[in-house]
């Protein structure tokens, strides 16, 4: 009986690191929003101060954050990250001012940036697969699609023992279930004597080294730091991301707040947003797989066509139309997850491996960072229009500049050969 090959298990593990910092923060810490704000009389504005520091903090540390993994390898950087993550979690079960909680809360998230699926996962993931990477990427990024039913437990936790309690029993738990799985990661098959997808035998094919060869690189396994910012692609992909998420950023923060204008209830809303997220692992798994047989530029244009269309449709959604509604989830959904393995996936066929957690991590770095601007354009926008359709149409916009980017990439083999 054949052996599971030992990348499936990095897939796993992804997942399930992934599926727990979803619950117990990037998702599930909006649970300890209102009690914490409560119990310290702070406003909300002052309170929010910390999740913008955050996306702000993501943003410049995931450069930073790659160049780590390619030094050290992913596993060092995840149990690391696992560790500073759980220190700020138990620490916010502490605090007792305003600076305790902002400080506490930025430990909390550069731990979890260093071990969730951004930078150091996808590394991991994409150097253990070749033929079948697109796939694997997309099945290790469900983290968060099946961990956002499970944000009730969090809820319950606050319930039973109260905030700090519970956000010092996260922290604990972080440890207990991250620890195992970041000890799953490994750096690259060749060390442990085996091959991308569990192959045998080497590939025949071998036309993407052969040309990183002959363009004078010293290193037959990709491209460097230097030699990937030189090409025109890199900042197409640099452009291509930040301009997509530009927008949807936006689109995440406010559309509960949307939906509740539109008539429907709290639950409803929250219950729109979750729906999405679920729906965007159908775009996970079926680009990735997608990924591995088509040109990736049709997998993009296509999954671009679905956000369009998506968009369009929720400016024309109103009160109780429910199967509007859920037609834009469906394609927006489809759409958006579709995207995100498809960014490390790019990275990797195009640069090669050997830098590429500093490239993946320039890349969300500068995807991040374009995104601050989406959620403050959509409440100025409301605020001075008392409509989010605007700033939807505006979306619609990014978007569509993104579009004629895919058309000036070349091949991976022609990116190389023309650098020299």
């Amino acid at each position: 009986m054949r052996r599971v090959f030992y990348g499936w298990y990095i897939v796993a593990a992804s997942v399930g690191l992934n599926f727990y910092l979803s619950i117990v923060f990037f998702q599930g810490f909006q649970v300890f929003f209102l009690p914490i704000l409560n119990e310290f009389g702070w406003s909300r504005a002052v309170t929010s101060g910390a999740f913008s520091l955050r996306q702000l903090e993501s943003g410049l540390l995931a450069p930073f954050i790659g160049f780590l993994v390619d030094r050290w390898g992913p596993r060092v950087v995840i149990l690391a990250g696992i560790l500073l993550g759980a220190a700020g979690m138990i620490m916010m079960g502490f605090i007792n001012s305003l600076w305790t909680f902002y400080a506490a809360f930025l430990i909390a998230s550069l731990g979890t940036s260093g071990s969730s699926h951004g930078v150091s996962w996808s590394v991991a993931v994409a150097n253990w697969f070749d033929r079948l990477r697109g796939r694997a990427l997309g099945i290790a990024m469900m983290g968060p699609v099946v961990g956002g039913p499970f944000v009730v437990v969090v809820a319950v936790l606050n319930g039973w023992f109260g905030w700090r309690s519970a956000l010092i029993l996260l922290g604990i738990g972080m440890l207990v279930v991250g620890i195992p799985l970041g000890m799953v990661a490994r750096s690259r098959p060749e060390k442990y004597g085996m091959l991308p997808d569990g192959d045998t035998h080497p590939r025949t094919d071998e036309s993407q080294s052969a040309s990183w060869q002959s363009a004078g690189y010293g290193h037959s396994d990709g491209m460097t730091v230097a030699e990937a910012v030189a090409t025109r692609e890199f900042w197409l992909l640099m452009v291509l991301f930040a301009s997509m998420f530009m927008g949807i950023s936006g689109l995440m923060v406010h559309l509960i707040p949307m939906m509740e204008d539109m008539g429907y209830s709290s639950a409803q809303a929250a219950a729109i947003l979750g729906i999405m997220f679920l729906l965007s692992g159908i775009g996970r798994v079926g680009a990735g797989f997608l990924a591995d047989v088509l040109d990736f530029v049709k997998v993009m244009v296509g999954l671009i066509a679905f956000q369009i269309v998506g968009l369009l449709l929720l400016v024309m959604i109103g009160p109780g139309q429910l199967w509007l509604v859920g037609l834009f989830l469906l394609l927006f959904g489809i759409g958006f997850g579709g995207t995100i393995p498809l960014r490390p996936f790019l990275m990797m066929q195009i640069f090669g491996p050997h830098s590429f957690g500093a490239l993946q991590g320039l890349v969300q770095g500068g995807a991040i960072g374009a995104g601050m601007v989406g959620p403050v354009f959509y409440g100025w926008v409301f605020d001075t229009r008392g409509s989010y359709d605007l700033a939807i149409y505006a979306s619609i916009g990014t978007i569509l500049v993104s579009l004629p980017l895919l058309f000036f990439m070349r091949k991976p083999s022609a990116v190389a050969l023309s650098v020299r």
